[in-house]
């Protein structure tokens, strides 16, 4: 007889659940298969869209512009790193991803930053607080 093991489950680091960005988007973050991702679940959509009709335009990716918006992993192939969890990170407002650190701050709030590597490495941050 085979022994059977289960899955690996994503670590969320204590961070599980929706989030509001400071553009106003909430995120839901949660276990994506193996590691942890947060996805799009509201956000104030531009003039003349709705959330369920907005679409990733600035995508760099030509071949991925058409895909929504409500529903797309924002924080990807998270994993523990310490306090940190460690991945990568979507802009849809700029259409391109970088490397991320997503650090509790707090109870109710958290620290995403995302970095590129251009001729030195660039990096931005924001603060997200956990949705009520």
């Amino acid at each position: 007889m085979l022994a059977m093991s289960a899955p690996a489950r994503a670590e969320t680091g204590g961070i599980a659940g929706d989030w509001v960005t400071p553009a106003g988007a909430t995120v839901r973050i949660g276990p994506c298969g193996e590691t942890a991702c947060g996805r799009i679940v509201d956000f104030v959509p531009p003039p003349g869209h709705s959330v369920e009709s907005t679409r990733d335009l600035n995508n760099q990716d030509s071949s991925k512009r058409n895909r929504k918006i409500l529903g797309l992993a924002v924080l990807y192939e998270l994993r523990e790193s310490g306090r940190d969890l460690k991945g990568r990170v979507y802009d849809p407002r700029r259409g391109f991803s970088a490397d991320a650190t997503v650090t509790p701050a707090g109870g109710d709030r958290l620290t995403i930053k995302g970095c590129v590597r251009v001729i030195f490495q660039m990096c931005e941050k924001e603060t997200w607080r956990r949705a009520r």
